[in-house]
């Protein structure tokens, strides 16, 4: 071998001549093929049911591999769908016969229970459905697969399989918590979002395991930090339930020093890198402890949730998703080219290093669209930026990222339509909180939610609402604003984001933005015609604030940063 070239599980390193590192994900030696069609991008889970059917080819050996994955699927050591008794192909689709013919001659609502029996003289376990006719649906998927395999009856059989209970979901940098926390330093949607998908998370496995037929209590952990100086949210809680569920949990785990104590204060998601192999490493005692057990899937949120995710599922074995929320590379112009002159500030040679990471050894990858993945004509996705990039003098990743591997898959996150509806529909309009958002947009005098006013209220509004840092560039279109005299005249700018002073946050970035918007108010003169708000938490109230700016015929602005311009992309309100 090559003395500069070492090989690993996952990739190969070469040492170069600059003594920097060479790294070759795609040594990676994966027996599932890569999709070959870029319309085909982010559909993974299809093209895996239709490279799995093809596997099948009604020869038993060729069966051999489904039917051990069945032969070994169990709930704490309780045998599931087949017994051990069911060794060969053909045994299993004689006992699949068997029991079609049986359950075709009940009625449909007849219960596993009353059944059950048969069910192991035929060597079937639990597992196959609540009820005679949805057994009789389990059973002739997995016939039709046995028989003549296709990726349709190969999905919906799988939809049907009994093999996840418990999940954990990292998300670690921030204050998670329920209330009182958006707003603060690291901590904006990504929460509300995760939140949302425990809620949808449990009620998807409580229907799946009703449906399977088992009496089995699935269990869900959110896997975050827990800071002992809270600034008054309850962070600094172990254990907490989640809000509207019956089996999930918020588990909170502090960072450790280098002496072993629990480091009290908040870190910014830039500077987390030296605690999280500790905190990995602390997190799968607690999760074991809690769970009674290994879970069945870690799903990571976000670069630190991600690298954490990775590190378990490496110790435990188990199923990894990864969704990113967020790839710094994308929001900072040439940050790999410059990463010298910005790691003191942000850290990306970790940062970049552990989104390598967790995207190569993820199972399966999450993005809400397919622009996220392989972007457009004339833009790069935000995945497909990672596929080869240097970091000079430090490390080049020949093959990074492969937007063609099938374990993407697009799955749009959507939005709570109790919170976010139309402004016309006037009968669900929550008309109760109007004086509050009265006095939020247009009264007159400074105070510590707002600053700026609005002096002609039968302007229409453009506004804004996201967390104050220099990726959102709320200061960019406060700059845009403040130079176009016309637009002034014709619209007043509401911003909703940040504190409204420097010396309320720690965050050094968000610091700078509200030293900037500051500047930009007195530069521009804009009071009079902006209304800078502070972050608000009241998600409900926040929805009709959406609403009432709806009303004054208002835009909601989006402005994105990138190489060589502020681009403002402006799109009518109609929430």
């Amino acid at each position: 071998m090559n003395p500069g070239l070492i090989g690993c599980c996952c990739c190969f390193f070469r040492a170069r001549d600059d003594n920097s590192l060479e790294v070759d994900f795609s040594a990676l030696d994966l027996s599932t093929p890569h999709l070959t069609l870029p319309s085909s991008i982010g559909n993974g889970m299809q093209f895996v049911s239709r490279f799995m059917s093809s596997k099948l080819s009604g020869k038993p050996e060729s069966m051999k591999p489904l039917l051990d994955y069945l032969l070994n699927l169990n709930y704490r050591g309780e045998k599931l769908m087949i017994s051990d008794t069911i060794d060969t192909a053909d045994k299993l689709q004689t006992a699949l016969l068997l029991a079609e013919v049986f359950v075709a001659g009940l009625e449909k609502s007849t219960p596993y229970q009353n059944f059950e029996q048969k069910f192991q003289e035929w060597g079937l376990e639990k597992g196959w459905g609540d009820t005679a006719e949805t057994c009789r649906e389990t059973l002739n998927f997995l016939s039709e697969v046995l028989q003549a395999p296709d990726p349709i009856n190969m999905e919906k059989f799988f939809s049907r399989v009994p093999s996840v209970f418990s999940i954990v979901i990292f998300s670690i940098h921030g204050y998670f918590g329920q209330e009182k926390v958006l707003g603060l330093p690291d901590t904006g949607g990504q929460v509300v979002y995760i939140l949302d998908q425990v809620r949808a998370l449990e009620e998807e496995l409580l229907q799946r395991i009703k449906r399977q037929g088992l009496n089995v209590t699935p269990k869900i952990l959110v896997l975050t930090r827990l800071i002992p100086d809270a600034k008054g949210t309850k962070c600094n809680v172990e254990l907490e339930p989640v809000e509207h569920t019956k089996h999930s949990s918020i588990l909170r785990v502090p960072f450790k020093t280098d002496d072993g104590k629990d480091l009290r204060q908040w870190v910014s998601r830039f500077d987390i890198y030296p605690y999280l192999e500790r905190y990995a490493q602390d997190s799968s005692v607690k999760i074991l402890d809690i769970l009674e057990g290994k879970p069945d899937m870690v799903i990571g949120n976000y670069t630190d949730g991600n690298l954490v995710a990775s590190l378990l599922s490496s110790k435990l074995g188990v199923t990894q998703g990864t969704i990113a929320h967020a790839l710094e590379k994308t929001k900072y112009d040439d940050s790999d080219v410059k990463w010298r002159e910005m790691d003191h500030k942000y850290h990306f040679s970790c940062q970049f290093t552990a989104d390598m990471i967790a995207m190569n050894t993820s199972d399966f990858i999450i993005a809400s669209t397919y622009q996220e993945i392989a972007g457009s004509k004339d833009k790069p996705g935000q995945y497909e930026s990672h596929y080869a990039f240097t970091m000079p003098g430090l490390c080049r990743y020949a093959t990074g990222v492969n937007v063609f591997d099938p374990k993407f898959n697009i799955a749009a996150p959507g939005a709570d339509q109790s919170v976010y509806f139309p402004f016309t529909q006037k009968q669900a309009r929550l008309t109760d909180l109007h004086p509050q958002i009265e006095e939020l947009l247009y009264s007159k005098e400074d105070n510590d939610e707002h600053l700026g006013y609005l002096g002609d209220r039968s302007k229409p509004i453009i506004f804004s609402m996201a967390r104050l840092d220099k990726v959102k560039n709320i200061t960019g279109l406060v700059e845009w604003y403040g130079e176009n005299r016309k637009l002034r005249d014709l619209v007043n700018l509401v911003i909703v984001g940040g504190l409204l002073e420097p010396s309320q946050s720690n965050d050094r970035e968000e610091i700078e933005e509200i030293n900037k918007m500051h500047s930009l108010m007195d530069k521009y003169q804009l009071k009079g015609q902006i209304r800078w708000i502070k972050a608000q938490t009241e998600r409900v109230r926040n929805g009709e604030l959406y609403r009432c700016i709806a009303d004054t015929r208002g835009a909601f602005v989006q402005v994105k940063k990138n190489s060589n311009t502020v681009k403002h992309e402006t799109q009518a309100l109609t929430m």
